[in-house]
């Protein structure tokens, strides 16, 4: 019989408990998950345009690049999940996709346009590089965010290693929106005359090294140390690939009901984030063009680090406040508790104008941003998991790589659709891009301006509110993961049968509210026939 222990009134496994350098090992490869992203949101659209490529065509390449994502994560999904080694499904990705992250950054970033590549060539090699370091990403993340649900069969546990995730994520977030934008911004000359301070050459060698070590090093840590302890069925046969199979498994996480609305929360909350990630460095450069922040002892030269600096400390100190209320009301509720801050902050900023507002104002509205903005980025991964736990009582298979592959790449291309849409919008309002030769700041048109303040308060006011309104539609609880770890157990050691005619009743109910339909398991602990019924009503 396994070993047990009682840790806060509740019995638990000694092999389902994940020690605590295990749960930073993990944590450090989130240093992609969350960095990886911010930087490509922040950077990547103002860096092409900085080569001298049209905002409409640098955010066309944001969005192509990611939509290629629509083949390459489902199909690492698949590929991971049917993956046998003595390593693990995850873990060999982990860190053999580290190491190649490295080296597509290096390629991504070179300054291709001092060496003397001409604007028609830099497109074809952003395009190319660009594809692949999101071919890189895709290897290790797939495998990477399936970890939420594998790293151990205990929610609870699951919810304090994501906590570990979620710290490093955020770190990793809020390093990669300053120090890029930071970096990018002294590329180029300022409004008031200053000219730029840093090569193209040395920002592609800082930016390289500290962020392909940063980002390419977590996941390889990662890869050694972590432990997978929800394996595999040792008697289920490794799936050949089938094309038709491959195409239906973009709708199988979708019949879940709780994934539905999961899926929204999640999609929606980081699509906005990325929007005011490729916005602050044009709100910050353009609108609040040639604005000084006077502190009293000294005064900083407006820059997107006033905006994302104090969002991301805030969203930081909001973690602990939103583990606490996770604990003691539910995910969900501690989701929700701040986006109305969000939402005002957002709104604000759009609002607010140089000709009347104080500098100092900004990053006090995106301190409150940031309120909202920790909830939001913290819950969705947290969540995740629970939604595998429903898939598998309700149809008696655990496709997590299915789930996180669909999940990365909703988030991705939610991503590139708000990205693409703030180029897009911007570059049909007029918006100027870097000329070869000129070295003097350019200054944009009204028209332009106007738009960088819709875009944010708009895309803010907008997907924060279907986010809040999704989370009051997700059903699931602690109490009743427990209900659905005790079922799935049962079932799986002694067959459906086994149940009592109550805890049929209690589980097709649950079933039904959290997965959306009740499937009958007829099965034996060697064989296994999933059954479909209707649920009538």
């Amino acid at each position: 019989m396994a070993k047990v222990k009682n840790v806060n009134n509740e019995t638990e496994k000694l092999s389902d408990i994940i020690p605590n350098k295990e749960k930073l090992a993990y944590g450090v490869g989130a240093l992609m998950d969350g960095g990886g992203v911010a930087l490509m949101s922040c950077v990547m659209v103002k860096y092409m345009t900085n080569l001298g490529i049209a905002m409409g065509i640098a955010s066309t390449i944001f969005m192509v690049a990611k939509l290629w994502d629509a083949i390459t994560d489902p199909l690492m999904g698949f590929i991971t999940d049917n993956t046998r080694s003595k390593y693990g499904r995850r873990k060999p990705y982990l860190f053999w996709g580290g190491i190649s992250l490295i080296f597509a950054i290096f390629l991504l970033f070179a300054p291709i346009r001092d060496w003397g590549m001409s604007v028609g060539g830099a497109i074809a090699y952003i395009i190319i590089f660009y594809l692949v370091w999101n071919t890189c990403s895709t290897i290790t993340q797939v495998p990477y965010c399936s970890l939420a649900s594998d790293i151990s069969p205990n929610h609870n546990e699951r919810n304090w290693a994501n906590t570990f995730k979620l710290v490093f994520s955020a770190a990793a977030a809020g390093l990669s929106y300053v120090i890029p934008l930071f970096l990018l911004e002294a590329t180029q000359p300022s409004a008031d005359g200053s000219p730029a301070t840093l090569s193209m050459t040395e920002f592609w060698i800082i930016i390289s090294t500290v962020f392909g070590l940063l980002f390419g090093g977590g996941l390889i840590i990662s890869g050694i140390f972590v432990k997978e302890r929800i394996l595999p069925d040792k008697n289920a046969p490794v799936e050949k690939f089938n094309f038709k199979r491959f195409l239906a498994s973009y709708s199988i996480p979708f019949k879940n009901k709780s994934f539905r609305w999961h899926i929204t929360m999640y999609a929606t909350a980081f699509m906005c984030a990325d929007m005011i990630s490729a916005l602050a460095v044009y709100y910050a450069t353009d609108v609040w063009a040639g604005q000084y922040l006077d502190l009293g002892f000294m005064s900083l030269k407006f820059s997107s680090m006033l905006i994302v600096a104090p969002l991301m400390v805030m969203a930081v100190v909001a973690f602990p406040i939103v583990r606490t209320l996770m604990v003691k009301k539910t995910k969900q509720f501690a989701f929700r508790v701040g986006l109305p801050c969000y939402i005002v902050g957002g709104i604000m900023l759009a609002v607010m104008d140089p000709s009347w507002t104080p500098p100092i104002v900004v990053p006090i509205v995106a301190a409150i941003m940031g309120l909202g903005f920790g909830g939001a980025q913290m819950m969705p991964w947290i969540i995740f998991p629970d939604t595998v736990d429903v898939a598998e009582m309700a149809t008696g298979d655990r496709p997590t790589g299915t789930y996180s592959g669909i999940m990365t790449l909703i988030r991705k291309v939610a991503g590139a659709l708000g990205v693409g849409m703030v180029g897009w919008i911007i570059d049909a309002c007029g918006y100027q891009e870097a000329q070869e030769g000129v070295t003097e700041y350019i200054v944009q048109t009204d028209a332009a301006l106007l738009a960088i303040k819709l875009v944010l308060g708009i895309s803010v006011a907008v997907f924060i509110t279907v986010a809040f309104v999704a989370s009051f539609r997700y059903k699931i609880t602690d109490k009743k993961l427990d209900r659905a770890r005790y079922f799935i157990d049962k079932v799986k050691e002694e067959g459906v049968d086994s149940l009592t005619e109550e805890e049929a009743k209690e589980r097709n109910a649950l079933i039904n509210e959290l997965y959306g339909k009740v499937l009958a398991v007829k099965a034996t602990p060697q064989t296994e026939e999933i059954v479909e019924e209707a649920v009538e009503g």
